[in-house]
Order: C-alpha cells, then sequence, then structure tokens
C-alpha cells in the first residue's frame, strides 16, 4: 500500500489526469493507494469522484484521531466472501478467534524476549483449551495486562506513568500507542474492504455500534511491533517530552507531526504485506 500523508495547513488539494496535486506538488494515481488527510481542506466532489474511481481510498482524521472517516469507491466487491465471513461468524467462529489470539501472544512474547523481559507461554495453553469467545477474551485480557506491566519497566515516568490510558491519554507513551493503534485500525480497514470483508464483522470482537470489530481483531496481532514503534520513536529521540502539550490529556504538537509520518511511514512498509498475508490466512479459514 502506498501511502501518501497530507498534513499541512492550508494545502490546496486537486486532481487532473490521473494525477493527485499537493500544491505543486503532483504525484500520479499509479503510485497511490491510499490518501490520510489531516487537517481541514477543500476538496471538492469531482476530485473526491476522481481519487476513488481509481481505486483509491481517503482517510480523513481529526488532529487527535478521536473523529475518522474512511472513503472507498461504492462499487460491490466479493459478496461471495462476505456470505463465507458472515456464515463463519455466526456459527463456528472460534478457530479463527484461537488463530487470531494465538498470533497475538506469540508475538507479544517474541517482543518481550527481545526486550529481555519475562514472557509467558502459559496463555497459549489456555487459547488452546478455551471453549468461548468469552473465554478468549478474558484470555486475551489477562495476558494484556501481563504484558503492559513489562512493556512499561522501561520508561522513566516522565514518558509513562506506568499503567494504559486511553481516552484521554495521559502522559506522551500512551498518546502515540493510541495514535499509531487508531491509523492501523483504520489502514487495516481500508486493505479488509479492498479485499471485499466486511470489517465490522469480528471472529474475537463482536460487532459493536459503529465498531469494526475485524479489524480490530487484525489489529491485535500487530500490537507488538506497533509498540516497539512507539518505544523506538523515544529511545531515538525522534520524539521527546517536548514535543506534548496538555489538554484534558497529552497529545503530539502539531508542528512536531511531521516527524513521526516520516518514522510511520518506513514503520507500515516493513508491516503492510505482513498485514495482507493475515488476511488471506482469514480468508483461507472462511
Amino acid at each position: 500500500m502506498n501511502i501518501i500523508y497530507i498534513d499541512q495547513k492550508n494545502a490546496t488539494i486537486t486532481t487532473k489526469q490521473n494525477q493527485l496535486f499537493i500544491n505543486t506538488q503532483q504525484i500520479p494515481f499509479k503510485l497511490i493507494d491510499t490518501i490520510i488527510l489531516s487537517g481541514n481542506y477543500n476538496l471538492k466532489t469531482k476530485d473526491i469522484l476522481h481519487i476513488t474511481q481509481n481505486n483509491i481510498s481517503i482517510l480523513f482524521i481529526s488532529n487527535n484521531l478521536a473523529k475518522s472517516a474512511i472513503i472507498h469507491s461504492a462499487n460491490a466487491k466479493n459478496s461471495e466472501l462476505k456470505l463465507k465471513q458472515y456464515t463463519k461468524a455466526s456459527t463456528t467462529p472460534i478457530d479463527i478467534a484461537k488463530y487470531i489470539l494465538t498470533n497475538k501472544i506469540t508475538s507479544h512474547n517474541q517482543h518481550l524476549k527481545e526486550l529481555n523481559l519475562k514472557s509467558n507461554s502459559t496463555y497459549l495453553t489456555k487459547i488452546q483449551n478455551a471453549n468461548s469467545l468469552d473465554e478468549l477474551l478474558g484470555i486475551e485480557g489477562s495476558y494484556s495486562r501481563y504484558y503492559f506491566i513489562q512493556y512499561f519497566k522501561q520508561f522513566p515516568k516522565k514518558i509513562c506513568k506506568g499503567k494504559r490510558s486511553k481516552q484521554p491519554p495521559l502522559d506522551p507513551l500512551n498518546a502515540m500507542l493510541s495514535f499509531t493503534y487508531t491509523l492501523f485500525y483504520n489502514l487495516i480497514s481500508i486493505r479488509l474492504a479492498s479485499f471485499g470483508f466486511e470489517p465490522s464483522i469480528g471472529f474475537l470482537h463482536r460487532p459493536f455500534r459503529e465498531h469494526y470489530a475485524l479489524s480490530s481483531d487484525i489489529l491485535e496481532i500487530y500490537r507488538a511491533p506497533i509498540n516497539g514503534f512507539v518505544k523506538e520513536l523515544f529511545t531515538s529521540k525522534t520524539l521527546t517530552i517536548n514535543d506534548f502539550t496538555k489538554q484534558k490529556g497529552v497529545y503530539l504538537k502539531y508542528n512536531s507531526r511531521k516527524n513521526f509520518w516520516n518514522s510511520f511511514n518506513a514503520f507500515y512498509q516493513t508491516q503492510q504485506s505482513k498485514i495482507d498475508n493475515t488476511i488471506s490466512e482469514i480468508r483461507s479459514l472462511l
């Protein structure tokens, strides 16, 4: 997936002859899969249609990622796959749920080992012995608490208060974890739609209101590499405590986002083919 990030004040965005124009910069559509827009832009309807008709998705996000919207072509795609997905999710979802959770805990244990922290493989046995989704969700919650106790030990208190906080994030580390998780959640949703899946119908997580349950399922597998990426942002001093502001929570400053986008793009490129492989594996399990 080739992603274009537009996070500029007062940028002009137009399209012409299958090219995207950002102020004076021009990018051929063939080099773009997804456009991420953060901020306020005047994007005309004809340009949105021109973009989506070329199978490019647009992700709109607010500055703190509290709000987002995805626009892509309205053409139906792979309805047969959706029927299989619905049937599997409503009848026998537990084998795919076990696949997702096993991969999550395996990747997280590996990450703890790489950090010279204590891993715990007993949860893998618990997964195999589980007989319901409720049991699996209980295992997932218990393991996540265990993992974060280990993970947070690495950071000074000025970066992390030692526990997970979300709405709002209460320290720089949690701000970047939530920011990056939400980006991945939306990008996974776009990839699922491109395959023909319905992102709201999950196997481990249950469909709920506006929640993309299947996107959350797949995100679980990629939280460990995301956590490693976020750690590197701070250890490399790409971001420091001075890059954050506190306003009812802790958030990355606008002027500091350029460094994040550059690092995120390089990191996401290492994960995109793996995400597609995970989606293909789930499709094979239907």
